[in-house]
């Protein structure tokens, strides 16, 4: 492990480490017993004690965070394409964006239950809707990012909209969309887990809910620990996948 990576990982793993033990100290100190608030050694106990199944629940719950980010990305940059060709489409397009950020989706999960049955296929289009908004909005800034006078460059040598669009708009846009991503990676998981509460028999969602039903705190604190640890890993594997793509990106420099 270099200096570099051990200066990165440091300072949050010591930030974390004074939290949980702030944490168990106070439980400790205060008496508050686990149906308030769970200690963390008691979280850490109930994850450890039931491996197998907490693997299961968080690859149920990934699965579909996945799929509804995936979907959501793809028609996020149709719908970019489209609104940056013409003005007019631009205005078509980001009122019904705006609109789709303004509806509660998560409270439309019975609704999506009902007309979509009782399989992912809820989960996965909630966790898509969730993450809509960001990534459509990202993306249309992204693609109208690009400078003139390079725009002007490819227009003199006949440069076609597709290659314009390849060659230049969409690298453009890609750190706008890793943002996104950053910010829509958590909102995804935490929508395939809410959506899970209804009408699931499987994932983290329906590990929490039958935690809550017989009083077991510590086990629904347990499923909030495990989607968060998804989210730490889904993250760090964006940052790398952003080293990956934008390396053409100068470096920043600290002063």
């Amino acid at each position: 492990m270099t200096a570099r990576t051990l200066r990165t990982i440091l300072p949050p793993l010591l930030a974390f480490a004074v939290l949980l033990g702030a944490w168990e100290l106070v439980v400790r100190a205060f008496g508050i017993t686990k149906l308030v608030l769970p200690a963390p050694t008691a979280i850490a106990s109930a994850i450890t004690s039931d491996w197998g199944g907490w693997l299961s629940a968080a690859r149920v719950t990934g699965e579909e965070a996945l799929l509804g980010f995936l979907i959501a990305l793809v028609v996020a940059l149709v719908l970019a394409v489209a609104a940056t060709s013409t003005p007019a489409a631009e205005r078509a397009v980001l009122p019904v964006v705006t609109v789709v950020q303004l509806i509660p989706v998560v409270a439309l999960a019975p609704a999506l239950v009902i007309g979509l049955g009782f399989g992912p296929a809820p989960r996965i289009l909630v966790a898509a809707l969730i993450t809509f908004a960001p990534l459509t909005v990202n993306a249309v800034v992204g693609l109208q990012s690009v400078e003139p006078d390079t725009l002007e460059v490819l227009r003199s040598v006949h440069a076609s909209r597709w290659e314009i669009l390849v060659r230049l708009r969409l690298p453009m846009a890609l750190p706008y969309l890793v943002a996104a991503a950053r910010v829509c990676v958590g909102l995804a998981l935490i929508g395939a887990m809410v959506a899970e509460w209804q009408g699931s028999s499987e994932g983290l969602g329906y590990t929490f809910t039958r935690a809550q039903r017989s009083l077991a705190t510590e086990r629904m604190w347990a499923a909030v620990f495990v989607l968060a640890l998804m989210g730490v890993v889904a993250l760090a594997g964006i940052g790398l996948l952003e080293r990956r793509l934008l390396r053409w990106r100068p470096t920043r420099v600290r002063t």
